[in-house]
């Protein structure tokens, strides 16, 4: 009986992909205030989490708006099993490429980057390495860049210990702004495996997702006040 219930979970977390991607088809939040657009992978549509919107991009959207005081539309490029050459090649040109007719004039107030740990799964570092040149040769100025997410289970572990390095490395050197993820999911500690992840042991849970907005918005906050509004936003919803 157990195992029929774990299983429906892990069916339920593998369903929420195309929830997610269905959700984040359309921007989110309100209008007339701050513009977040998130980049990554299936960890930004909020797979594993209760709902689309109970991932680290909605949860921090919420606290943007809380913290500033303003509306926030979240539009999330984000796509399930992206790996970093995918952002560059398919996510940054929709970002250059953003419907003039939802958000005339669009400068982005925030925008946000979770990579790599799908590229950990076959780690290789030499691809790894120039994957991520290309990536944050084409970020925006300012752009909050997490490295990657600690991962517990063997080779993977020191793996993702070290695409996280490159990561920090490549993102510092552009002149980006690095969000310590590895450090602090490394430092929720084992129990986070039995708290803070899905059925599917690799997604986040609503918990997990708390850790990561966390972990983004204190390196939003230490970075200066929260962002404001630098263009107007009309049409949306």
């Amino acid at each position: 009986m157990a195992l029929m219930v774990w299983l429906g979970r892990v069916v339920r977390v593998r369903r929420g992909v195309d929830r997610a991607r269905v959700y984040w088809s359309r921007p989110r939040g309100d209008v007339g205030g701050l513009v977040y657009v998130a980049l990554g992978d299936s960890a930004a549509q909020g797979v594993g989490a209760s709902r689309p919107w109970n991932g680290y991009v909605g949860q921090l959207a919420e606290t943007l708006r809380q913290g500033s005081g303003k509306p926030v539309l979240v539009i999330n490029l984000s796509v399930s099993g992206a790996k970093v050459a995918d952002v560059t090649e398919r996510q940054l040109p929709r970002l250059a490429d953003l419907d003039p007719d939802l958000v005339p004039g669009l400068v982005p107030d925030l925008v946000t980057v979770a990579i790599g740990g799908n590229d950990v799964i076959g780690y290789d570092r030499a691809r790894f390495e120039a994957d991520v040149a290309r990536l944050v040769a084409g970020l925006p100025e300012g752009t909050f860049v997490a490295d990657v997410p600690y991962f517990m289970h063997g080779h993977w572990e020191t793996d993702s210990a070290e695409a996280a390095g490159i990561i920090r490395d490549a993102a510092r050197e552009a002149g980006l702004v690095v969000v310590p993820l590895n450090d602090e999911l490394r430092g929720e500690g084992w129990s986070a495996m039995l708290t803070q992840t899905a059925a599917d042991a690799f997604h986040p849970n609503d918990h997990g997702h708390a850790v990561w907005a966390r972990a983004f918005w204190r390196t939003i906050s230490a970075s200066g006040p929260p962002p404001v509004d630098q263009s107007p936003v009309h049409g949306a919803g």
